[in-house]
């Protein structure tokens, strides 16, 4: 995030969204979780994912890009949601209104 760090926090947080979290989890979850436990070696990569989230979250709070109170897991969830396939019917320009409920997500985060 170097040089704008607003600019930088819009767009880490529109190349997460873009790797579409939301629609990986399902398959991801029947095959790492079982019951309410992530399977140990999962974990481990889940914490420093979101350790080093939390290092770019702390730089977009340094410049005033979102709330104070905001954590790395929240920021994930959030992204997780949006990213969320739609019911099996043909939408036009998905990507556009993709980007642009981001938009809508990060400006709601902001202090």
């Amino acid at each position: 995030m170097e040089g704008d760090p607003v600019s930088g926090w819009q767009e880490f947080a529109h190349a997460v969204a873009d790797l579409r979290p939301g629609a990986l989890l399902p398959t991801f979850a029947a095959q790492f979780v079982t019951g309410d436990r992530v399977s140990g070696a999962v974990e481990e990569q889940r914490e420093r994912s979101l350790t080093a989230v939390q290092r770019i979250l702390d730089q977009a709070k340094r410049a005033g890009a979102v709330r104070q109170d905001l954590t790395a897991t929240q920021f994930q969830m959030g992204i997780a949601s949006i990213t969320r396939p739609l019911p099996d019917v043909a939408v036009p320009r998905l990507a556009e209104h993709e980007a642009w409920l981001v938009d809508v997500y990060l400006r709601g985060l902001r202090p």
